[in-house]
């Protein structure tokens, strides 16, 4: 019995040993087929360029899985699941998106030395994102054209997402940046349009991200808005005929014996003469006092048979005080 004994707690002891072995000691092949199970986070992620493409643009597709050793990996790309034998063992490949409102579906298998898959897919469905800058500046009720932004004035900036879904641009949130400044605190549900006064500078950056009730970043966007210098041109008023729409050469020859003259600002914050600001009359860089209740007409009487001075005209704002032009031309006589 003793005997008996023993010999039964020696294989009790053999058999804890050797699960005790398989237990913490796993062999090679069994750590690398780790990389494919489901509790695993996937190395291999496909990375776009352009990021957030739109409808009927160029885009590459680049494999990025750095993380794993594919030393001897073959790779096979599937746009909309065909194979694309071309592009057999590249790193990248290039397709184009569709319409609005259509998908495509990227697919990227590399297939290690081992056995082992990794699959990198994305479905790219193109936004289309219009970015609208209407500026707050001054132009004569005859100007033509638009009223374009300017240093130091007022502008409003409007984004418009496009997806090909039924939904309007304020059920999206958005986060702007003007330069690297967030605005407004951060993302805001609804908010796709923003009011801004640029710097005096020569161009302002503006930055919008577009999010999804679900968190997820649908688009982005960012423009350089060039920023034009206020301009002033003078306008000769004939007591017959009105305003002129010409503006008035830099050396301007009038004839008879007083010119009525009007200034007017270009691309200049809006609110500006709202604000009362500081206007002067120079000639021949000497002030003169204005009558005229409108400050920008003024008129000159000539004095003598022929000769020509120099007129020239200041605005500015007294709270601020970069804010503000001034010119002046030469009149003949």
């Amino acid at each position: 019995m003793l005997f008996l004994s023993y010999m039964w707690n020696l294989f009790l002891s053999s058999v804890i040993t050797s699960a005790f072995l398989l237990f913490m000691v796993p062999t090679e092949n069994a750590h690398a087929q780790t990389l494919n199970l489901a509790d695993q986070t996937n190395p291999s992620v496909l990375v776009l360029s352009p990021q957030y493409p739109e409808p009927n643009e160029a885009v590459t597709a680049t494999l990025s899985d750095y993380s794993v050793n594919t030393n001897g990996a073959t790779i096979r790309w599937f746009v909309d699941g065909k194979e694309i034998l071309d592009s057999k063992n590249e790193r990248a490949i290039d397709f184009s998106t569709g319409e609005l409102g259509s998908s495509v579906r990227v697919l990227a298998i590399t297939t290690l030395p081992n056995g082992s898959e990794l699959t990198a897919r994305r479905i790219i469905t193109p936004v289309r994102l219009d970015i609208l800058i209407e500026a707050d500046t001054r132009v004569p009720s005859f100007y033509k054209g638009r009223s374009i932004p300017a240093s130091g004035g007022q502008m409003q900036v409007t984004a418009l997402p496009f997806t090909g879904e039924p939904r309007s641009a304020e059920s999206y949130s958005y986060t702007w940046r003007v330069g690297e400044t967030v605005q407004s605190g951060g993302s805001r549900f609804g908010k796709n349009s923003i009011s801004l006064t640029a710097d005096f500078q020569k161009q302002i950056r503006v930055s919008v991200d577009v999010i999804d009730v679900d968190g997820t970043m649908v688009t982005s966007e960012s423009v350089f808005v060039p920023l034009a210098d206020p301009e002033l041109h003078f306008y000769e008023i004939n007591p017959l005929r009105g305003m002129s729409e010409v503006a008035m050469g830099d050396n301007y020859i009038f004839v008879g014996e007083e010119i009525k003259v009007r200034v007017e600002p270009y691309f200049i914050d809006n609110a500006l003469f709202s604000e009362k600001p500081h206007q002067e009359w120079k000639l021949n860089s000497q002030v003169v006092n204005n009558p005229n209740p409108d400050q920008q007409e003024i008129t000159l009487r000539r004095s003598g048979d022929s000769g020509s001075f120099t007129l020239e005209y200041h605005v500015r704002n007294l709270k601020q005080l970069l804010q503000g032009i001034k010119d002046s031309i030469t009149i003949n006589f």
